[in-house]
């Protein structure tokens, strides 16, 4: 599966929900517009750097938001989005998130 040039360097999981978020707006003729995914230049405070963000412009931002959070994809404001599994930045800044968005256990060294 190809996947877009927008969401090179987000996780798996992320990916997947954006794609079902996107496939509905496009079916919804919204015309969604993927303006930004990851972004290692955001800094350790952001899902942007995470890989679990994205900003997407469209024609409806209310319905894009309400599709999202139908979802379980979190609205940011301004049309960014994060898809966390329920993490927040503390979870990510332990770097045992893995590409399912499921926090590891800690391992003894």
């Amino acid at each position: 599966m190809m996947i877009r040039q927008e969401f090179t360097g987000m996780l798996p999981a992320a990916i997947d929900k954006f794609e079902a978020l996107l496939t509905q707006a496009i079916a919804k003729g919204l015309n969604p517009v993927v303006a930004k995914g990851y972004d290692a230049a955001a800094g350790k405070d952001s899902y942007f750097y995470w890989g679990c963000a994205c900003s997407i412009q469209c024609d409806d931002a209310l319905q894009l938001e309400i599709d999202a959070e139908n979802l379980g994809i979190e609205c940011l404001g301004n049309g960014d989005f994060a898809y966390t599994n329920g993490l927040d930045i503390d979870d990510f800044k332990t770097y045992r998130v893995n590409g399912n968005l499921e926090l590891t256990p800690e391992q003894e060294v």
